[in-house]
């Protein structure tokens, strides 16, 4: 089945342009501002690692950002939330068991579609996740406040990224499968598409390379590829190893945006926001493979270099997973949310980044912790990276 993404476009390398960051005027990696950023932690399962500890937080993978930030909490098959930011972060009470076990990508759904059914009724998923063991499950506080409930599954998937994308023809899901390289697509009822043999493959692509993620990031589909151990199923670490490539929105190959260099297993793909200092706009890429986080030219592609702390050394977040822009209440609207699985995925950490000497651009107080859940989502213009939107208290 064809179908044409509203969001997205066909022209190559016009990452930044008709997004909630177009506004942008700055050509990334040209000002004058030091390439140096601030690295937080403010969530560990680990006690005196971070600012608060959350014994749940193991190898956090996904996060997707509501009125709350929503982690998957991988190694506890979990999803954890917190609110708040630099000058006080909360965890909040809302904690969603995941029946298909072990959550990798996650979106938030704005709209109607994806409609789950629970003890307590039935509507549309506001948090969608997706588990290597091939489910796809939805959250509504309504149908089960504790668990999400199965909407799709894919015998021998191994999924380990999910991006929404809105289309004329409705929202799609896209789950990226690393066990056999492919991108699924999904309707809002949960029905997996048909798609052309040869949609959102790279014909490139080197042996045992694999879709470890897909993301859409501004008028693009984007898929990060890492090589795959055939024996364990685990990617493999390296610098040089590993491709992001763009798609148009029926999976057609568009080109290269990314080719080893120092990619390293890269998994998480987002716009850097406004007030981000020097990397403001850049297409940021980051690395599990050693924990750094790349920019690039979103127009064209050109390698801005890797995120440095204050002692100008790259920042390596051991067991780097996604990147998530921050709001105006959570974190703050010039920060960037990051999750890692640390010391080998067997703990977590949840942090911000932003840069050095910057206050986080928060416009109102941390809120309190939630209490019973909400259902109905409300719509977010945040412009973050996994598809917009916002969950009705959360």
């Amino acid at each position: 089945m064809r179908f044409r993404i509203v969001t997205v476009c066909t022209a190559l390398m016009a990452l930044g342009a008709g997004t909630a960051h177009a506004g942008i005027q700055q050509t990334p990696g040209a000002s004058q501002t030091p390439n140096r950023y601030t690295v937080v932690n403010l969530v560990s399962d680990v006690k005196g690692r971070a600012a608060i500890t959350d014994p749940a937080l193991i190898n956090p993978w996904g996060m997707a950002m509501g009125k709350t930030l929503w982690v998957s909490a991988t190694g506890g098959d979990l999803a954890t939330v917190y609110s708040g930011g630099h000058n006080g972060v909360k965890q909040e009470q809302t904690r969603v068991r995941i029946p298909g076990g072990r959550p990798t990508g996650q979106v938030v759904n704005p709209g109607e579609e994806f409609v789950v059914k629970g003890p307590g009724g039935s509507g549309p998923a506001t948090f969608i996740f997706a588990s290597p063991s091939g489910a796809i499950t939805g959250w509504n506080a309504q149908a089960d406040a504790d668990d999400a409930v199965i909407g799709a599954f894919v015998r021998n998937a191994d999924f380990k990224g999910l991006a929404l994308a809105q289309t004329n023809r409705g929202p799609r899901l896209l789950a990226a499968d690393f066990a056999n390289n492919r991108v699924h697509v999904f309707d809002g009822d949960f029905n997996r598409l048909r798609t052309h043999s040869r949609a959102f493959l790279d014909p490139r692509l080197p042996e045992n390379y694999s879709a470890f993620n897909v993301e859409v990031v501004g008028r693009s589909i984007l898929v990060a590829y890492a090589k795959r151990d055939p024996q364990t199923g685990k990617a493999v670490a390296g610098v040089g190893k590993g491709f992001v490539s763009q798609f148009d929105g029926d999976g057609r190959f568009l080109g290269r945006f990314a080719a080893r260099g120092q990619l390293n297993a890269p998994w998480a793909m987002t716009l850097a926001p406004r007030g981000f200092g020097r990397m403001s706009g850049a297409l940021l890429v980051g690395n599990f493979g050693d924990g750094r986080i790349l920019a690039y030219n979103p127009r064209t592609g050109r390698p801005l270099g890797a995120l440095r702390g204050s002692n100008g050394q790259p920042i390596a977040l051991g067991g780097l997973w996604d990147l998530e822009p921050g709001t105006a209440t959570v974190g703050g609207t010039n920060t960037l949310w990051f999750s890692a699985g640390t010391d080998g995925g067997t703990h977590g950490m949840v942090g911000l980044i932003h840069a050095a000497g910057a206050k986080p651009a928060m416009s109102a107080p941390p809120p309190a912790p939630s209490g019973s859940p909400s259902a109905s989502p409300s719509q977010n213009n945040n412009g973050n990276n996994n598809g917009g939107g916002g969950g009705g208290g959360y």
